[in-house]
């Protein structure tokens, strides 16, 4: 059994668990907490209800809370990332590691489908359009870097983006956080 639940990361003094409906109950425990310069965060919370709950307006309220920009993302059994940013009213989502993530896509679509269709056309197509999407997401999240206060470039962030995993999707997002500037404390 790999990681699974969200990674939240967002810049406050304030715990997630006092800033967002359901975080901290027992259908969505937080389990381990990650400090960044900065006042900034990372937290992860497991899904035991409700796995989506995370997402739009639940992000969109996190950010206005905080006042800061917010990522989240969505980690299914290490293998497969989601990352959703929110900064102001730029919205933006992509995915780690686009070879596991296209398998998961048309996976998705083939079950939609009622198992009717051509799994490896499905797989082909997300893969092309994950690949098609990397500058556009690689800039967004340049953009969700300056808002929190960060200059980056969008190199670095282009290239993590067609990283396969190795061994874990979630240490893909723990190297974007450093490419997006957010430097972890030391621990002691």
């Amino acid at each position: 059994m790999g990681f699974n639940g969200d990674i939240v990361v967002l810049r406050a003094d304030t715990p997630l668990a006092d800033l967002a409906p359901y975080v901290g109950g027992e259908g969505h425990p937080v389990y381990a907490e990650w400090a960044y310069r900065d006042g900034w965060r990372a937290v992860h919370v497991r899904h035991f209800e409700d796995p989506y709950a995370f997402q739009g307006p639940w992000l969109t309220d996190l950010a206005a809370r905080t006042g800061s920009p917010v990522l989240v993302c969505g980690v299914f059994e290490s293998d497969v990332a989601h990352v959703q940013g929110l900064s102001g009213t730029d919205f933006w989502e992509g995915w780690l590691d686009p070879g596991t993530a296209a398998s998961r896509l048309a996976q998705n679509r083939w079950h939609r489908g009622g198992g009717r269709g051509d799994f490896a056309r499905f797989r082909d197509e997300a893969a092309a359009w994950l690949e098609e999407d990397r500058p556009r997401v690689a800039e967004a999240a340049v953009r969700w870097a300056a808002a929190a206060g960060y200059e980056v470039r969008p190199e670095p962030i282009l290239e993590l983006l067609g990283f396969r995993r190795d061994p874990f999707v979630e240490q893909l997002f723990f190297t974007l956080l450093n490419h997006l500037g957010l430097t972890e404390v030391p621990v002691g």
